[in-house]
């Protein structure tokens, strides 16, 4: 790119942020709101290949993951950098914007693409927080000048404000689908999901499984423990039955010491594979527990369409074989009715 006067940057400036304004108060949800400034840096600033890196902290590491791109950097999204590792971690911790006039010849350049050879980059910058990097590429060597340089970097900051508006709009959404305590979804969340997967087998002909569970003898826990013991068992049980689930599945706090699985495109036979290694296999729970005793896990299960055509009919199915298993092996607590089934009360 060459350089431009200064009324045509200024064009170029206020076209972008009017974009970027529509497209603010037209979508919150972040990976689509990238795709959406990606396409407005393209339109209104003329940079025809660029992308938006973002920090993201997994089991305790920094890595820079690329969100969306566009021209020679489309195929770039998904790609992660480990601390330390490429030129826009440079530019993130710095926090100071930089043109590379051939990339091909930097050693400071982790992955070459032989497309790409001149590029610029601005750190996202928050509140004085680096959240990420907005970069720029053409396929020509010393392609970019400052005017360039500049501009992408005052685009750059106008990005970070919309990138954190949009993370904070993520993070209320997820609080409020999620269990405050156990970090596993919550119960509308739950039959949100549960309605849809009926709706989709509806279409597709494939099963879905629903297993409610309950902690047997958990009131003796609270009793005997402490309510903060109880908390904890709640945790770890939480914990268990959302580790290693497909993508599809979904765990999630029924309400009080209940849990619930939806488990997508499984049969009977399969929601039992399920249950015997997570649930039978037993529960890993706090070191205090130990001298008062383990956990029991009632469950019951209910099968699309085979159990019932609709929620509510599963519902009642898995929860009265979760109360036959109670009753079976003498769970029930002295003032649990009997006969009929625990949900219709609810």
């Amino acid at each position: 790119m060459t350089a431009q006067p200064q009324g045509a940057e200024s064009d170029r400036l206020l076209a972008f942020l009017a974009g970027l304004a529509t497209e603010m108060s037209a979508v919150l949800d972040a990976p689509v709101l990238l795709q959406h400034i990606i396409r407005a840096v393209d339109d209104a600033i003329g940079f025809e290949s660029c992308a938006v890196s973002l920090l993201e902290t997994n089991r305790g590491e920094d890595v820079l993951v690329v969100k969306a791109g566009s021209g020679l950097r489309a195929g770039a999204t998904g790609l992660r950098f480990a601390r330390g590792h490429g030129l826009i971690w440079e530019v993130m911790e710095r926090q100071a914007a930089l043109i590379v006039p051939d990339l091909h010849a930097d050693p400071r350049v982790v992955h070459t693409d032989p497309g790409v050879r001149a590029g610029i980059y601005a750190p996202l910058v928050c509140r004085s927080r680096s959240i990420g990097v907005l970069s720029a590429y053409h396929p020509e060597v010393d392609a970019f000048r400052e005017p360039d340089l500049h501009l992408l970097t005052v685009v750059a900051r106008y990005i970070a404000s919309a990138v954190e508006v949009s993370q904070l709009h993520d993070a209320l959404k997820n609080a409020a689908a999620t269990d405050s305590l156990t970090g596993i979804a919550n119960r509308r969340t739950f039959m949100e999901r549960f309605q849809q997967e009926i709706a989709r087998s509806e279409r597709t002909l494939r099963p879905v499984t629903v297993v409610l569970l309950d902690l047997d003898g958990f009131k003796r826990i609270n009793d005997t423990c402490g309510h903060g013991v109880g908390d904890e068992v709640l945790v770890a049980v939480g914990r268990a039955l959302s580790a290693d689930r497909r993508g599809s599945d979904l765990a999630a706090r029924y309400g009080g010491d209940e849990f619930a699985l939806l488990l997508p495109d499984t049969d009977e036979a399969g929601a039992r594979t399920v249950i015997d290694r997570d649930v039978a296999a037993g529960i890993a729970l706090p070191d205090s527990l130990t001298q008062h005793g383990g956990l029991d896990v009632s469950w019951g299960s209910a099968t699309w369409p085979a159990d019932g055509p609709t929620v509510d009919q599963l519902l009642l199915a898995a929860d009265f074989r979760l109360y036959h298993m109670k009753a079976q092996h003498g769970r029930l607590p002295d003032c649990e009715p009997h006969g009929g089934s625990r949900v219709a009360g609810r």
